[in-house]
């Protein structure tokens, strides 16, 4: 009988049936790699939440065998989560120059020290039995990269994110000839990113958005402009800054990740800054000579665009004299918050260009014509679809049906799914433990009383309950004050409370017992949750016990 083949394990931890939080942990033998490691962002599930990243359980239970962490490039839900893992992992950290000033920047904040390890585009990295070759790609920052991950059975391709950017700003397209050259020689297993698999056709390039942002510049002579865009997206603020050149402005950089973009890209190349033409302040140049490139995009609510529309951000007031460009679009559930923001600005007289009304903004991720042809150069036996929430994962992998990949060689994976694959197949294992991990100034797990209490406050509100008792008869020595917060009851519905309140405790029988707290305090939850059930209300009930 023949030998069984030894498979990779592939084993995802963020990044799948979502679009955030990417982490990918690859598996030989006593090796593992890390793909990214990223964080998600907070929504109305998770109220106070700074920052949402993944449950390493399984990494740390294996720490002997990791061997590194590599990053495809450096936007947030890529490398956000290594301040908060890194101390645990304590390996090096692999990525190109521009993706490792975005990351120090982030750990110099927090005094933490690492082995970062500078790979350039089209180098190669060997971390225990793997090698990572760091492949060109077009992205909306620089640095980003696709990697050819060689094992000892078999080549694993992972796309990062991605478009086909035929004249991107730096002059360096996606390197297509190198990705068909490994395709040629077979690979194993694609991971590709499916964000944009439900448009058609191309993406536009990074230079649509400048077009649009000059037009602007021309038809607004007279007025102040105010351009909030990704501080990350160093492509969008290179153009902005030639621009302005261009027409004679002076541009202020407002917010702190905006300054340090202008600061890192320029240290590592990746970002030229026109002659004197930053400024501290606006001082007492004319608003025709002036442009305010701010962060703010997704309504951040200390962001410089925000504190703008409120009227709180120094010297710089809003008014009919401002045009305000949004070059962004909003990340879903970050609408309602932009929208706000826009109105606001709106409220306040000034002009607001966003996406919908103009081409100012162009996506960073590969249109459904760029994804087919990236599966056709690469000619994966087996793939997986990443970086997307379900919908996404699974058109993604009907279009790798078409393009000619086998239909049993297509998975879609979920966040804690392992799979071992060699060149014949690809099994579904047992699942590791893995999921959120919350952070709030301190690590909070997924099942954190914190967490759900929060849910609860903001979605029912509170009732206090202040009792004082007699705690050797067990009886109460005064009427019960409720104090409500979050939800609306009647003077009658107050009075009827206080009633079940009195009622709970005078039925306790404590003949022969130790009068406790818990008891009463069980009571009287007991009694009010039956009551408040029957009106459809749900209020955390929170007793305050007075003994006498």
């Amino acid at each position: 009988m023949a030998k069984q083949q030894k498979s990779v394990k592939v084993i995802f931890l963020g990044g799948v049936g979502q679009i955030g939080k990417n982490m990918t942990a690859i598996e030989y033998g006593d090796d593992i790699i890390i793909i990214d490691c990223g964080v998600d962002f907070p929504d109305e599930e998770s109220p106070g939440i700074d920052a949402i990243i993944p449950d390493i359980t399984y990494l740390t239970e294996n720490r002997d065998k990791v061997r590194g962490i590599f990053l495809t490039h450096g936007h947030e839900d890529h490398i956000g989560a290594i301040q908060y893992v890194i101390e645990d992992l304590n390996v090096p950290i692999f990525g190109t120059p521009m993706t490792l000033a975005m990351l120090d920047r982030k750990l110099v904040e927090r005094h933490i020290i690492v082995d970062a390890r500078t790979v350039q585009e089209g180098e190669t990295a060997i971390a225990g039995c793997f090698k990572v070759e760091f492949i060109k790609v077009t992205h909306s920052l620089a640095g980003a990269c696709a990697f050819a991950i060689t094992t000892p059975i078999g080549v694993i391709y992972h796309s990062g994110d991605f478009k086909l950017d035929a004249t991107p700003i730096d002059n360096k397209p996606t390197n297509l000839q190198r990705i068909a050259e490994i395709g040629s020689k077979g690979v194993m297993l694609m991971l590709g990113e499916s964000t944009n698999v439900e448009r058609k056709g191309h993406s536009d390039s990074e230079r649509v958005a400048g077009v649009g942002i000059e037009n602007i510049f021309a038809s607004h002579r007279e007025q102040r402009l105010i351009i909030a865009t990704f501080a990350s997206s160093n492509y969008r603020v290179q153009q902005i800054l030639n621009i302005a050149s261009k027409y004679g402005r002076k541009v202020i950089l407002s917010g702190r990740s905006m300054k340090g973009i202008v600061e890192m890209g320029s240290k590592v190349g990746e970002l030229t800054v026109p002659n004197d033409i930053i400024v501290e302040s606006p001082g007492k140049l004319p608003f025709a000579k002036q442009i305010v490139l701010a962060t703010g995009t997704q309504g951040e609510p200390m962001s410089a665009l925000t504190r703008m529309s409120e009227g709180e951000f120094g010297k710089i007031n809003i008014g009919s004299d401002d045009v305000v460009v949004l070059s962004s679009s909003p990340i879903p559930g970050n609408e309602k918050s932009v929208y706000n923001v826009i109105n606001k600005l709106f409220k306040r007289g000034a002009e607001v260009i966003y996406e919908s009304m103009n081409d100012v903004h162009v996506s960073g991720h590969a249109y459904a014509e760029e994804l087919k042809l990236m599966l056709t150069l690469v000619k994966p036996k087996f793939f997986m679809p990443v970086h997307g929430e379900y919908r996404h994962q699974y058109l993604h992998s009907k279009m790798a049906e078409k393009c000619g990949v086998n239909p049993l060689n297509i998975a879609i994976p979920e966040i804690g799914a392992v799979y071992g694959v060699n060149q014949k197949t690809m099994k579904r294992q047992s699942n590791v433990t893995a999921g959120n991990v919350y952070i709030d100034g301190t690590v909070l797990d997924e099942g954190s009383n914190i967490i759900r209490d929060r849910k609860s406050l903001s979605e029912n509100g509170f009732l206090i309950v202040i009792v004082s008792v007699d705690m050797k008869n067990g009886i109460l020595l005064s009427p019960p004050d409720l104090l409500v917060r979050g939800m609306s009851m009647s003077p009658e519905a107050l009075e009827s409370a206080k009633g079940i309140v009195e009622n709970a405790i005078a039925t306790l029988d404590f003949v022969g017992e130790v009068i406790d707290r818990s008891r009463i305090t069980q009571a009287i939850r007991k009694s009010l949750k039956r009551q408040f059930v029957k009106d459809r209300h749900f209020p955390m009930i929170m007793p305050i016990i007075y003994e006498a």
